[in-house]
């Protein structure tokens, strides 16, 4: 028994000094590394501001970002939307606006503008000289769209020919759950309290200050059973689980919908098209959730109020599931990786017929 703990406190003195070494190491040697990875994951929350329609992007920003372990390229004009190679400047205020608006996905997180299928939608329509503006804005949904695309219009002083909208899975839960129009039109979190406040982090501070830590985690992010952990998220599954359909799904719906006809008549009153696209999530495709209710739904929506609609689910159902995963989904993530932002990207434009 002695024998044992003794060998059990040698463990640990050994796990003891290799952390303290590997603490000195990457506060010194390492350093510079240690001090872009936390400047990149910092940029995270200081790209946000407040406003009345909740938040928004702040202007002006050139830095880099982190997503999982990947660092991306991070750019706002001076309007506060997402900029890169093809978004339009002052010079293109004169071509025929497209407004583009969605959540983390339109301004797609872990990419860069240039790889996002945004970003390819901006340079296939500056060829035709018309002019894509990215209004999406990570965690926004309905209740906030409608706001925001009023909100660009005025900043740019100009009226949009098209507005696309890609409707998120995530967005049903939003409107029926997490967002709530005050009495004065500010849009706020409907918990009392809103979001839990952010606790110390033990996983975050041992990554950013032990190297050894930091390595195994990007290997576990790059490893092949990661890609479970894209999956179980109830934000997608409501569409194939009929408890959370009838917890919150459906009312969901209805919210959304009627968020989605402000849009509808910012249209009809500013003589602008409108376009709805949807897409999944890696727990659709791996359900085979091809014929989903979020499909369905608002294909018959769209069709009611002559929108025009776009299923983006069918492409990611050419392949089989597994293999879908692994190529499309950024790894324990439901965020596109640069062949899942394309694939999407080519899914639209062969349904518009490449007229943006």
């Amino acid at each position: 028994m002695r024998r044992a703990l003794r060998r059990v406190g040698q463990a640990l003195a050994i796990v003891a000094i290799t952390l303290a070494l590997d603490f000195v190491l990457t506060a010194t040697l390492f350093d510079r590394v240690k001090r872009a990875l936390s400047d990149a994951e910092a940029g995270n929350q200081l790209v946000y501001r407040p406003v009345p329609y909740h938040h928004d992007l702040i202007a002006d920003i050139k830095s880099n970002r982190l997503w999982g372990n990947i660092v991306f390229p991070w750019q706002t004009d001076r309007y506060g939307f997402r900029a890169g190679r093809c978004a339009p400047g002052e010079s293109e205020k004169g071509w025929p606006a497209i407004f583009v608006v969605g959540d983390s996905f339109v301004e797609a997180v872990g990419s860069s503008y240039e790889q996002s299928f945004v970003g390819l939608m901006a340079c296939d329509a500056a060829r035709q000289n018309k002019a894509v503006w990215n209004l999406g804005v990570a965690s926004y949904s309905p209740v906030i769209y409608h706001a925001k695309i009023r909100a660009a219009a005025e900043r740019l002083g100009v009226r949009p020919a098209e507005i696309y909208v890609f409707l998120d899975l995530s967005d049903i839960d939003d409107d029926a759950n997490i967002y709530r129009v005050e009495a004065d039109g500010t849009v706020t979190y409907a918990a009392a309290g809103g979001r839990p406040m952010e606790r110390f982090d033990l996983g975050r501070f041992l990554i950013g200050n032990f190297t050894s830590v930091r390595l195994l985690h990007d290997l576990y992010l790059t490893s092949s059973f990661n890609h479970a952990m894209s999956l179980n998220r109830p934000r997608a599954r409501w569409t194939v689980d009929p408890a959370l359909m009838e917890s919150w799904g459906r009312r969901g719906l209805e919210v959304a919908g009627a968020n989605l006809d402000r849009i509808v008549a910012i249209c009809r009153d500013w003589h602008c098209r409108m376009t709805l696209v949807v897409y999944p999530w890696p727990d659709n495709v791996v359900a085979g959730d091809r014929d989903s209710i979020q499909v369905r739904h608002w294909r018959d929506w769209a069709a009611a109020r002559g929108v025009r609609f776009v299923d983006g689910f069918a492409a990611f159902f050419a392949e089989p599931a597994e293999m879908a995963l692994r190529k499309y989904f950024i790894a324990g993530d439901i965020h596109y990786t640069e062949l899942g932002n394309r694939l999407l990207y080519e899914a639209v434009r062969t349904a518009v017929g490449g007229d943006w």
